[in-house]
């Protein structure tokens, strides 16, 4: 038994780092499109909690950071949240308001503006039945990302 389970193990390693392998020489991995995907901004609605870490990058320093917040999506591509976040130590209350974009695929944009002047851009990827998404920032010099799940 143990054999097998060794077996899976590697095999699921193996093909983990193929595919990161092959995302590392540059060429797409081909993504069929799903004619049955509904994903619209609707699909988000109603509040979620989220947490993440990361750095921000300014030449080799790097500045460990985290946070964590809801979000209340609309379902009509706009959303309000609030978050806490915790820089080097340092923390910082923010409320934000946003707008997103989401393609039939589920994928989609996100773009938030606190209050202390400060803008953010993501990429998000939700689950069909909108209840998880995955996201990452896309700004030069973070790097961080996440996932949320609805708790209304």
């Amino acid at each position: 038994m143990k054999r097998i389970q060794w077996y899976v193990m590697g095999s699921v390693l193996t093909a983990g780092l193929l595919g990161l392998a092959h995302e590392a020489s540059g060429e797409a991995l081909a993504v069929e499109p799903s004619t049955n995907s509904q994903c619209k901004p609707r699909m988000l609605k109603g509040k979620y909690v989220y947490a993440n870490d990361g750095y921000i990058v300014s030449g080799s320093e790097r500045v460990p950071f985290s946070q964590a917040g809801h979000d209340f999506f609309q379902g009509n591509g706009t959303l309000t949240g609030s978050a806490t976040i915790s820089t080097n130590g340092e923390l910082t209350r923010i409320v934000y308001t946003g707008t997103y974009t989401l393609e039939p695929d589920c994928s989609g944009t996100l773009t938030l503006t606190d209050n202390l002047g400060g803008t953010t851009h993501w990429d998000i990827f939700v689950t069909k039945n909108g209840e998880d998404l995955t996201y990452i920032q896309t700004d030069a010099g973070v790097v961080t990302s996440g996932f949320e799940t609805r708790r209304d």
